[in-house]
C-alpha cells in the first residue's frame, strides 16, 4: 500500500506561520520576579544575595583589593558569630545559584526553540552549567585581586578544545559569561534584564527572519543541514524546478521527496546515506551523482519514508553523525512541490 503522507511532509517543511511563545516567556519571568519579590518581603536577608551592591563598601582603589587583610573576628567574639557568617555565606550562595538557574533556563529554552531540531545538546547543557560556575568563582575571588590572579593561572593551565558548529552559538557562550558575572556579584537585578532582553530580541529575529539570523527560512533551516552555500535550491522556484526534475525520473517508484547529499567523497556521501536511511526510509533508490557546487558531488536519493521516519529526522542524523563526510545536504518533498503549483493556479 502506498503512504505518501503529504501532511506530514507539509508541515515539516515549514509552511504554517512562525508562532513566538511570547506569553509563556514573560508569565515566566513575571513569576520569576513575583518568586523574588516574595522572598525579599518575608526574609530581609534575601535582597542582599539577589541586589548587592556591586561596589565593594571600604575598598576605596584596587590596591586595598591586595592588601586588605581578611576579616578578623574580634577578641573574645563567641564562636556562635563564626557560624552565623558560615550559615549566611552558604544560604547566600545557594540563594544565588538558585536565582542564576532560574533566568538562565529559559535562555536554554530559546536556544532549544529557535534552532528546532538542528541544536547542539552539549551547547544546551554548557549554557546551564557555565553561570553557575562563573558565579561562583566570582563569588571566590571577588574580595582579592591575588585570588583572581591565580584563578586566572590555573584556568591558563587547562585547555579547553571545542569548536562551535555555529558561530551564532557563541552569542550564548557569552551571555553564559555575563550571567554568571552578575550573579556572582550579586546584581541578579542585571542579570534579570540581561536574560530578558536577550531573548526577547531572538525570538524577534527568529519570528520576522531579520537578515536571515536564527534561521534564514522556515523550509531551508529544517531541510537542510550543512554548508549553506552549497544548496542547490536557495528560492521556492528552484525548489520547485528540483522537484519536478527529480519527480520525472523516479521511474514509477512511490516516493515522498529527494534526498540530495553532498560531499568530496561520493562513497562515504552514500554510506552516510544508507544508513541513515536505514531507520527512516522504508524504501530509498540511488541515483547517479552529478557535480554541485564549489566542486561538490551530489548524491540524489529518492525517499520514501517509514509511518513514523521524517526528513528532519534524516538531517539532523547526518549532521550529528556524518557531518564529517557530508558538506551538505537537502531534501525536497515532492508533495510540497506539488501543493506550490496549486496554490500558484489558485
Amino acid at each position: 500500500m502506498t503512504v505518501t503522507r503529504p501532511g506530514v511532509v507539509g508541515r515539516v517543511a515549514g509552511r504554517s506561520e512562525k508562532r513566538v511563545p511570547l506569553l509563556r516567556l514573560l508569565a515566566y519571568y513575571a513569576l520569576v520576579v513575583a518568586l523574588g519579590a516574595t522572598l525579599i518581603a518575608l526574609v530581609p536577608a534575601v535582597e542582599h544575595a539577589f541586589v548587592s551592591p556591586i561596589v565593594l563598601p571600604g575598598v576605596s582603589g584596587p590596591n586595598d583589593l591586595v592588601t586588605r587583610p581578611p576579616p578578623v573576628a574580634p577578641a573574645g567574639a563567641p564562636p556562635e558569630s563564626t557560624l552565623q557568617e558560615t550559615i549566611e555565606r552558604t544560604l547566600t550562595t545557594a540563594l544565588v545559584t538558585l536565582g542564576t538557574l532560574l533566568l538562565v533556563l529559559p535562555v536554554a529554552w530559546v536556544y532549544m526553540f529557535t534552532r528546532q531540531y538542528r541544536y547542539d545538546r552539549a551547547l544546551v547543557q554548557s549554557v546551564i552549567i557555565l553561570p553557575l560556575v562563573v558565579g561562583g568563582m566570582v563569588m571566590i575571588v571577588k574580595n582579592s585581586l591575588a585570588l583572581a590572579f591565580s584563578l586566572t593561572g590555573i584556568v591558563a593551565a587547562v585547555r579547553f578544545r571545542n569548536t562551535l558548529k555555529d558561530p551564532r552559538d557563541a552569542v550564548y557562550i557569552f551571555l553564559a559569561l555575563g550571567l554568571g558575572l552578575s550573579a556572582g556579584v550579586q546584581a541578579l537585578d542585571i542579570a534579570l534584564v540581561m536574560s530578558l532582553t536577550f531573548n526577547l530580541v531572538v525570538l524577534a529575529l527568529w519570528r520576522f527572519n531579520l537578515g536571515a539570523v536564527y534561521g534564514g527560512t522556515a523550509e531551508n533551516d529544517l531541510m537542510a543541514m550543512g554548508d549553506p552555500s552549497l544548496r542547490l535550491a536557495r528560492t521556492p522556484e528552484e525548489r520547485r524546478a528540483l522537484g519536478e526534475q527529480y519527480a520525472q525520473r523516479a521511474n514509477g517508484m512511490d516516493s515522498d521527496g529527494v534526498l540530495l547529499v553532498q560531499g568530496r567523497d561520493v562513497d562515504a556521501a552514500r554510506t552516510a546515506a544508507e544508513s541513515v536511511l536505514s531507520g527512516a526510509g522504508k524504501e530509498w533508490q540511488v541515483m547517479s551523482p552529478t557535480g554541485g557546487r564549489n566542486g561538490a558531488q551530489v548524491l540524489p536519493v529518492l525517499v520514501r519514508f517509514k509511518k513514523k521516519g521524517t526528513p528532519v529526522q534524516v538531517l539532523s542524523e547526518l549532521d550529528e553523525y556524518w557531518s564529517g563526510h557530508v558538506s551538505a545536504a537537502e531534501y525536497i518533498p515532492f508533495a510540497a512541490a506539488e501543493n506550490e503549483d496549486d496554490d500558484e493556479k489558485q
